[in-house]
């Protein structure tokens, strides 16, 4: 767990400079600001279907107009998320107003991204980064590059960047919100407020599991056994876990988490954390001692998931968490050029 007390001691863990809302206290209410308030302009988009290795395909959404000559930045949505998502369209737009290529790259098999196959994708499912990466390597050898990733999909791009030598084409990693330590993030969301975020997010994958076995089937689980799961332990036990080989919901959780390769990045990466967080609770959070020297972690003690909201007046929120990271990339790409 992030300790106030540690930060001088540890100088690459510090706090974070947000402030919140006055009239969005607790990180409930920054979560729910952020998710269902948070204005967030439509996106004109381009869709591109990649073909993948293993004969499966997973589509990425370019934000129109095109920057092909700017620097690229992949944003990885959370899960069951996608490039209508709130956060994602928000940052989306700052960004390619400045001028940097935005691809927005949902996980496979998740709503605006249908596949072929059974399988779809889990917690630490780095296969289709790679690929996209690779074919952006191909397409632009001198090409400079950034990842974000929010929650879960923070999670799949921490894992990504300790396994995969792909990981050395990116400049600038950020993560937001991340649940570093899946099983205990579990075991706690049966708890108190967290349960509502439990039940919409777990209805979310039952809905999303539906159409995937009404297509495939699934290799242990019937139709009137989805129905009855209800929380991430039974549907990841009962669901993921059979489909993908993995013993039961600890194992998948024990082999897909963060936390346990968080000292293998070498990437330069940012990690902005709330000790508020509804659903990533602080008793979750890595110690010090386990991040990799190449890593900033910069917590706050409000923010709530994904949320990060300030600004005056009531339901006029600013989206600090945005401002953050087009500091961050400012920093280590430079601001791309003219808007667009």
């Amino acid at each position: 767990m992030i300790q106030t007390g540690s930060v001088t001691a540890t100088p690459r863990i510090r706090r974070s400079t947000f402030k919140p809302a006055w009239w969005l206290p607790g990180g409930h209410l920054q979560t729910l600001y952020a998710t269902y308030l948070k204005h967030s302009p439509p996106l004109k988009l381009e869709t591109e279907a990649f073909e993948l290795p293993d004969g499966d395909c997973t589509r990425g959404f370019w934000r129109l107009p095109r920057n092909p000559d700017r620097p690229l930045v992949i944003l990885l949505p959370g899960l069951e998320g996608d490039a209508q998502s709130p956060y994602i369209r928000s940052l989306a737009d700052r960004l390619g107003c400045l001028g940097y290529e935005i691809l927005i790259l949902p996980f496979r098999g998740t709503r605006s991204n249908p596949n072929r196959r059974r399988e779809s994708y889990h917690a630490g499912w780095t296969a289709d980064l790679d690929w996209v990466v690779e074919c952006y390597a191909r397409r632009e050898p001198a090409g400079t590059l950034a990842v974000i990733g929010f929650s879960l999909g923070g999670n799949m791009l921490l894992r990504w960047l300790a396994s995969a030598s792909g990981a050395a084409r990116v400049r600038q990693a950020i993560g937001v919100s991340i649940p570093f330590d899946l099983a205990c993030v579990a075991h706690r969301m049966g708890h108190g407020a967290a349960r509502f975020y439990q039940s919409v997010l777990v209805r979310e994958l039952r809905r999303a599991a539906r159409g995937q076995m009404a297509r495939f089937g699934h290799p242990t689980l019937a139709h009137a056994q989805l129905r009855k799961l209800r929380t991430f332990l039974e549907f990841d036990g009962r669901y993921v876990a059979p489909l993908y080989g993995f013993r039961d919901a600890e194992d998948y959780y024990k082999q897909t988490n963060s936390r346990a390769i968080l000292d293998q990045i070498r990437t330069p990466t940012l990690l902005l954390q709330s000790l508020d967080d509804p659903i990533i609770p602080g008793s979750c959070l890595p110690q010090d001692s386990e991040w990799s020297a190449s890593t900033v972690v910069e917590w706050s003690p409000s923010g709530g998931h994904v949320g990060f909201i300030s600004g005056r007046r009531p339901f006029s929120g600013h989206a600090w968490l945005d401002e953050r990271i087009l500091e961050a990339l400012g920093t280590s790409l430079g601001v791309p050029g003219s808007p667009a």
